[in-house]
């Protein structure tokens, strides 16, 4: 029996409705502003991720019922494997400080000192130890929110885009166009950006295989790269 033969049960229709749930949490975030909205111009980007967090909660909770009732799939099966994240977890959380310290020293820290541009607006700006430990704290209370952002988007990179691609065509093949692929599915359209987010499909695509088709694993790096990101660069924008 294939590996993938749960990809044999899926039809049009399941596309179709797939691809409908996920760009109406796209429309959803994309045209409603809170900060607009609500005229609160401090608080408004952390409401905007709440809203962004709410729909993407909702994508999840239908797709898995839709899989796990109808087409009677597995929870293991559809990528949610605990075993493969404890036995990463201490390799993850090493890549996890190594990314932050990077971004503070490589990027924060630079950019807090010259005329930087536009997209440069991060949550703390570090130039000091004790600016860098306030940010900590928030920093851990908002990661399980980015936590079921990337799952949501792991599951389609991975499970609905990469397994889809690779059940018909050549595994580097299909990691590339899945990641060329993802830019388009996060309607992220910076060419910047764009880049960002190839590089980071390709490593969440590699880190999925590596941990036995493990969406969980991915996942854990990928909202520890947007909590990152958002805090010391981009700002709440980051990621809608």
């Amino acid at each position: 029996m294939s590996k993938n033969n749960w990809i044999t049960k899926i039809n049009y229709k399941d596309i179709i409705i797939i691809y409908i749930l996920w760009f109406s949490t796209i429309l959803f975030t994309k045209y409603f502003n809170f900060t607009t909205f609500m005229q609160i111009s401090d608080l408004g980007g952390f409401f905007d991720i709440l809203f962004f967090f709410a729909a993407r909660l909702i994508f999840i909770s239908l797709i898995f019922l839709y899989f796990v009732f109808l087409y009677d799939l597995s929870f293991n099966q559809l990528g949610i494997k605990f075993k493969p994240l404890l036995r990463s977890l201490l390799k993850i959380l090493i890549y996890m400080v190594l990314i932050l310290l990077l971004t503070i020293f490589l990027i924060n820290i630079p950019l807090n000192s010259i005329e930087y541009n536009i997209n440069y607006n991060p949550l703390y700006e570090i130039n000091s130890v004790q600016s860098f430990v306030y940010s900590i704290i928030p920093l851990m209370l908002v990661f399980p929110i980015f936590y079921i952002i990337t799952l949501s988007e792991q599951f389609m990179l991975n499970i609905f885009v990469y397994e889809v691609f690779n059940f018909k065509l050549p595994k580097l093949l299909s990691k590339i166009l899945a990641a060329i692929f993802f830019s388009f599915l996060i309607y992220q359209l910076d060419p910047g950006i764009i880049i960002i987010y190839f590089f980071y499909a390709m490593i969440s695509i590699i880190l999925y295989e590596k941990a036995e088709k493990s969406i969980l694993v991915p996942t854990f790096l990928g909202a520890a790269f947007y909590s990152i990101y958002t805090f010391y660069i981009y700002g709440w924008t980051f990621i809608y």
